[in-house]
């Protein structure tokens, strides 16, 4: 009878006392009590093999996929000092239950780092996250495993010559400009979140520490490895964003190229010393020193404001000064610009004064109450992202406008339009009769904020769409050499399961069907556009029974939810399903989506 090694995963004979493939015997003991033992399963699926890494926060383990028959690895959460288990046991038990908010916060950011990565699951320098879960009292992300070793583990007894530092901080930095579209700070980017594959793939690893949290001013948790992490990262109210993340850059190039770990930056705050890297080794061309310290600025205004920007000085593609000489041509030229600055606001004046009044009377609305009614999908899981999507939009738009009261009313799927209807309502796949006619709400529209056609119906207004895709699986066929005509007779249910359950090559669905292609292929599909198709409009809104000032105020927010930021909030961080309406937020979303990039720029037609 064959059995398969927890070490390995090959199978043997069970007459043999050890594995023949690697030597490991079966029933060793983990290697901390708390730890599960090897040949524990996971979801019924995953089977539990050797620990790969633990910490404070978490344990990682490699496990063997009984599905896909292949080896992953699974983060669980396990706060040390927080939570115990029984050895041999999997439940997760909390110390002392007025400790327990402090495990639920941590459990909450646990499963925030699975949902920031599970955004790029196909991105090649990220790795990629297939499914997290519930279960034993603990949560758990299941991802790729990575067969290599970190850049701090490489960097302990090896070193790299210049052209191939470079090279590896240049697909850091691809990653980063995706994470960073998406609006996510990784605030962890260090040598030992950076993994080396075999094969020279190089991954971004531990999105633990990562937040939404481009440009805002909050109260942070304090996250950081000292030497790496910028000044704005030991404050608790303090302002991060991509500039927090290209000092960590800045500051892994530094350690990689000297040898060197970086002055902690509070010190630097209080008395920069920090060397040129071009002075400690003469052979570091003086470029590559000036962007090395313009990335590690102290003062993050003087830092690259992009990864594009970091990437293109680091190549030689733009010049750049380091901080210090960057500061006195600025002092030299501010005095240019307050002069140029008293003419202008001088001609300014009497056209501000003008149009005062007028931009008062844009930007504000008047006192009232709106009921959203928002019908959720039967998945649960679906109807929660859809629901929690927009109460996070209501709450952003209240920042502007808090005088408008906004009742979200969520109904089960299936639930027939309530009469009287309400103020706005989301009305796909009904007939809302009485609903207010929005065409000339659309005619004033900016046409580059929106796609819109002479098809819109005249009081339904849509907010994403849908486009027919070919989705191939990359280990029966390739992309190039499937036949069109042919998979668009593979749909329906039964097409769906056979290519869902691997024996398929093709299935001819829609954008829609992304993320349930992606759980059940992880790594092993692509995506293939359809030529001359058309594209359908999805999430479709109605106004409804209005007063005047009601009718003000929810064409305002009817006009918010098409903005990038509501449309970033509802398709891309929420995934909904649909591709945004949005032109901008259509190019963030095939950027973190990158299986989707040049699908949709020239896309202008749609139908219903």
């Amino acid at each position: 009878m064959l059995i398969r090694c927890t070490n390995c995963f090959e199978t043997y004979e069970r007459d043999y006392d050890v594995c023949p493939h690697c030597g490991y015997t079966q029933g060793d003991a983990p290697k901390e009590l708390y730890h599960l033992h090897p040949g524990m399963e996971l979801a019924g699926r995953y089977m539990v093999g050797q620990v790969l890494g633990f910490g404070g926060f978490g344990t990682t383990y490699k496990v063997w996929d009984k599905n896909l028959h292949t080896v992953l690895a699974v983060k669980e959460y396990y706060p040390a000092g927080l939570v115990n288990r029984v050895p041999g046991t999997k439940e997760v038990t909390v110390y002392a239950q007025n400790r327990r908010q402090e495990y639920e916060h941590g459990l909450t950011r646990f499963l925030d780092e699975a949902r920031s990565m599970a955004k790029f699951s196909t991105h090649k320098n990220i790795i990629n996250i297939f499914e997290y879960f519930e279960e034993n009292n603990t949560a758990y992300i299941v991802m790729e495993f990575l067969d290599g070793l970190t850049l701090g583990e490489f960097l302990k007894t090896d070193e790299m010559d210049l052209n191939a530092c470079t090279e590896v901080i240049l697909q850091v930095s691809a990653a980063l400009k995706d994470i960073h579209a998406a609006g996510i700070v990784h605030r962890d980017v260090s040598p030992d979140n950076i993994f080396l594959c075999n094969g020279g793939v190089i991954k971004l690893i531990d999105f633990g520490a990562a937040r939404f949290s481009l440009d805002e001013d909050r109260q942070m948790t304090i996250i950081l490895k000292p030497g790496f992490a910028p000044p704005e990262q030991y404050e608790r109210i303090n302002v991060q964003g991509p500039w927090t993340d290209i000092y960590a850059l800045g500051a892994t190039l530094y350690y990689m190229i000297t040898n060197l770990k970086p002055e902690e930056s509070t010190n630097r705050r209080i008395n920069d010393i920090l060397t040129p890297p071009h002075e400690l080794d003469e052979s570091i061309p003086e470029h590559i020193s000036n962007t090395i310290l313009k990335a590690m600025a102290i003062d993050r205004h003087m830092r690259f404001a992009s990864a594009t920007e970091f990437e293109r000085a680091l190549q030689h593609e733009k010049k750049v000064l380091p901080p210090k000489k960057e500061l006195k041509r600025r002092k030299r030229n501010r005095l240019v610009g307050v002069l140029a600055a008293v003419i202008v606001v001088a001609i300014g004046m009497g056209l501000y004064l003008n149009s005062y009044q007028q931009n008062i009377e844009a930007e504000t609305l008047p006192d009232c109450q709106l009921v959203m009614w928002l019908p959720l999908p039967e998945d649960e899981a679906a109807a929660e992202a859809k629901q929690q999507a927009f109460e996070e939009i209501i709450k952003t738009f209240n920042e502007s406008f808090p005088n408008v009261k906004i009742e979200l009313q969520a109904a089960s799927a299936g639930t027939s339009l309530p009469t009287p209807l309400p103020n706005l309502f989301e009305s796909t796949g009904a007939q809302p009769n009485g609903a207010v006619d929005l065409r000339d709400f659309v005619k004033g529209m900016d046409k580059k904020l929106c796609f819109f056609t002479d098809q819109f119906p005249g009081n339904q207004l849509p907010l994403g769409f849908v486009a027919p895709v070919i989705y191939v699986n990359t280990t029966l066929a390739k992309p190039d050499e499937i036949d069109a005509a042919e998979v668009g007779a593979m749909v329906g249910t039964d097409a769906q399961k056979q290519f869902f359950d691997g024996e398929a090559e093709a299935y001819f669905a829609d954008t829609a069907q992304f993320s349930a292609v992606q759980r059940a292929l992880p790594a092993r599909y692509a995506v293939v556009p359809v030529d001359n198709a058309k594209a359908s409009f999805s999430d479709l809104w109605s106004l409804g029974s209005c007063d005047n000032n009601q009718r003000k105020a929810a064409e305002r927010l009817l006009l918010f939810l098409l903005s990038d930021n509501a449309q970033d909030i509802l398709h891309i961080r929420h995934r909904s399903g649909a591709v945004p309406i949005n032109r901008q937020a259509v190019q963030v979303f095939s950027m973190v989506y990158s299986d989707f990039e040049g699908f949709f720029e020239n896309i202008d037609i749609y139908q219903f």
